[in-house]
């Protein structure tokens, strides 16, 4: 599982990581141990750019993201 995945998935369970992460979203990446790519993805929130930085190359889920990002 890429970094950015598990990251995300932390984001979800971990109330400090959260916390820190809406103080200062890119230390934390950065601390969590994201590239540059990763948190430019992240940062953009196009949904295609992450899942694609997140090793995520399901075509029903890119083509889902980009149905929702269009809306």
């Amino acid at each position: 599982m890429s970094t950015l995945l598990n990251y995300i998935n932390e984001l979800d369970c971990n109330a400090d990581l959260l916390a820190a992460h809406n103080k200062n979203p890119v230390k934390t990446m950065k601390d969590f141990g994201l590239n540059e790519k990763q948190i430019e993805a992240f940062m953009s929130g196009d949904k295609i750019r992450i899942a694609k930085e997140a090793g995520i190359t399901d075509p029903e889920f890119i083509i889902v993201a980009a149905h929702v990002q269009q809306k």
